[in-house]
């Protein structure tokens, strides 16, 4: 990344967050002329978008690993104009399997069979205009049930299927074609931040917009600008990590409420170079109990070639095992992979990360989700307070939302918004 340029005083806006949504908005306001400041509590930039290489000496995704919708994706450009290496990962195989054994053609038949029932009752009832809990309107009785509702519900979501809306669900956009990254989508991301002052571990403790224009106090100081974009997300601001002054309007807060954090657990698990019987860049699941919460953790085995599988465990269970730690959400992925695949696994197993954004006070989740029955609260979560704090961020991504294009998107739209404010 090249050098950071110096820090502007009393900018015209600063932002908080330095997230696909907080680099897209500072990105579009100085194309505009306008002079900005991002505070960042973490040290560095990217947000719930990190690549890191240090544990496998491979690039690892901690956070979103998909360009989805890659047709209209705008990070399929970004990383294709920056030189990363593309895999289409649309049509990836699948590997099925039942109580330790690879499923028949006709078992796996059945199981894809599974998961477009599952699509068309949430699409059906998504289509009528219904706000319902998906769990509410599924098929009963059928054949590995419970594997499709996994994938859709906590390893999408992040959200068991009793808090996934039918109707969000019907109005966000279809997440295939995809690709995924070999350097990492996270390293894609940070690319954004070039030539944007960023001011790296500064927690911003308050917002005050009770005079002209704002004043951001910091964990190195106060900032005072003309306006201030807020880009943390809905579990930051539901814990009251950051405080305002005056308070949040009661709308803005039910809007943070009835936008909950799900949570979505990456599982990386590393090998010695044995491949047990899986090809790579492979979704990899098995038959579970149609139950809830879901206890199963699918993966994606040798990304790109490497060692490495990529296990993903969600919703509610996934909080259970964040709440008893890393090593607990390694031995479950682990023990999972055994079952199905035998002892091998353990004998070429070397080491297993997991990811702590339910327990990371600059997250508090993965991303956010939808309360059934409250269709519309994003645009509230959107609304500019007084034309001087606006918000942005993958809750707010429209038919993209809990994505890092439609972080990306709501940033760039906020800033908009803020040129026009921001001329008069």
């Amino acid at each position: 990344m090249t050098t950071q340029p110096p820090f502007p005083s009393n900018p015209d806006v600063v932002i908080i967050g330095a997230g696909a949504a907080g680099l897209g908005a500072a990105r579009r306001l100085m194309k505009g002329g306008h002079s900005v400041l991002i505070v960042e509590a973490a040290n560095r930039v990217g947000g719930r978008a990190w690549t890191q290489s240090d544990s496998f000496g491979v690039p690892v995704d901690m956070g979103c690993s998909w360009i989805s919708g890659s047709n209209k994706n705008k990070f399929t450009k970004i990383a294709r104009n920056r030189g990363f290496s593309l895999v289409d990962h649309t049509e990836a195989d699948t590997a099925l399997f039942i109580e330790g054994r690879k499923a028949t053609p006709a078992e796996l038949y059945a199981y894809e069979r599974a998961g477009e029932q599952v699509e068309k009752a949430m699409n059906k009832a998504g289509k009528k205009g219904h706000d319902v809990p998906g769990s509410t309107v599924l098929p009963k009785g059928l054949p590995f049930l419970g594997a499709a509702k996994a994938w859709m519900g906590p390893m999408d979501y992040g959200m068991d299927f009793e808090d996934i809306s039918t109707l969000d669900d019907y109005l966000s956009a279809n997440d295939q074609p995809s690709y995924i990254v070999a350097e990492g989508l996270g390293t894609v991301v940070a690319t954004l931040a070039e030539g944007i002052p960023i001011a790296l571990n500064s927690k911003v403790h308050r917002v005050d917009y009770s005079g002209s224009g704002v004043s951001v106090e910091t964990s190195k100081g106060t900032i005072r600008a003309r306006a201030c974009l807020v880009t943390v997300s809905t579990g930051v601001l539901a814990a009251g990590g950051i405080s305002f002054i005056p308070e949040l309007p009661v709308e803005k807060q039910q809007a943070v409420h009835d936008l909950p954090m799900g949570l979505l657990v990456k599982v990386p698990l590393l090998f010695d170079g044995a491949r047990l019987g899986l090809k790579e860049n492979e979704w990899m699941s098995y038959d579970i109990p149609d139950t809830s919460p879901t206890r199963a953790c699918f993966l994606i085995s040798w990304p790109f070639g490497y060692d490495y599988v990529f296990g993903n465990i969600g919703g509610a269970f996934g909080w259970e095992l964040s709440r008893e730690g890393p090593d607990a959400t390694v031995a479950f992925a682990l023990e999972e992979m055994e079952k199905q695949l035998g002892s091998a696994v353990r004998k070429h197993f070397v080491k297993g990360l997991a990811t702590d954004w339910a327990t990371n006070p600059l997250t508090h989740g993965a991303y956010a989700a939808i309360r059934p029955g409250t269709h519309g609260v994003r645009k509230k979560l959107a609304r500019p307070i007084a034309e001087k704090v606006f918000f942005a961020g993958e809750a707010m991504g429209g038919s993209r939302s809990a994505l890092v294009d439609g972080a990306l998107n709501s940033g760039r739209k906020a800033a908009k918004k803020m040129i026009k404010v921001l001329k008069v």
